[in-house]
């Protein structure tokens, strides 16, 4: 089963007209998800794992995830589990991290 999906919302809006975008895609094959997100998300994978994985922030090279009431950072090259969810971090340029997900 493969599951591809590209959302682009928009979290907020200042006063002066400013938008702060979140954008994230995401496509799994065979229980592994290979994830790309560019500011905060959450990657809704509930059809995959019955799990949300929220990305909390990507900043001074680590990501940030939270699983439920788990919550870890990763630095690039990194791997681990965050609730029942194995992460593995391939690239954080920014705002921008890569990293696949699978139970």
């Amino acid at each position: 089963m493969r599951r591809s999906m590209v959302v682009l919302p928009v979290i907020g809006m200042t006063f002066l007209g400013c938008a702060a975008a979140s954008q994230y895609k995401f496509a799994c094959t065979r229980g592994v998800c290979d994830v790309e997100t560019s500011g905060p998300a959450t990657l809704d994978f509930e059809q995959e794992f019955g799990e949300t994985l929220e990305v909390v922030e990507t900043k001074d090279g680590r990501v940030t995830l939270k699983s439920g009431t788990a919550r870890q950072a990763f630095k690039m090259g990194e791997s681990g589990t965050i609730g029942p969810l194995k992460v593995a971090v391939k690239n954080i340029k920014g705002e921008l991290a890569v990293f696949t997900v699978q139970e």
